[in-house]
């Protein structure tokens, strides 16, 4: 689990960074997000809250912190078989256009020795 962080509160960010320092990395190489505040970026986003609307309500112990990404990062990889679809797809595609170059060849290749008389 990578995570970034993107606190306004600088309680809130040192107390994120003792808890979970191994997880931390800087936000291009992050799985998700943890932010005390409503911001729109292209990742993941793990919201924390002193009311209920967020992943986790403030104030916390570091065993629900813990808990709380875990499910959070459970529920994103459960929504990730439509990336693996994408995953596998560039096989399958160039499979299928294997097949059809293949088939063009071969009907050229008819084609030259029909007109040619091969």
């Amino acid at each position: 689990m990578k995570i970034a962080l993107v606190c306004q509160s600088l309680l809130l960010s040192r107390s994120l960074k003792s808890f979970l320092k191994e997880n931390i990395v800087v936000y291009k190489q992050c799985d998700f997000v943890i932010s005390d505040k409503k911001i729109e970026l292209d990742k993941p986003i793990f919201y924390i809250s002193h009311t209920q609307n967020g992943h986790l309500q403030i104030p916390f112990s570091k065993a629900s912190l813990c808990l709380a990404l875990e499910a959070f990062e459970n529920s994103l990889r459960i929504q990730e078989p439509s990336t693996l679809k994408h995953g596998t797809q560039p096989d399958f595609l160039e499979e299928k256009i294997a097949n059809l170059t293949e088939k063009f060849r071969q009907e050229l290749i008819q084609t030259l020795r029909d007109y040619y008389g091969s």
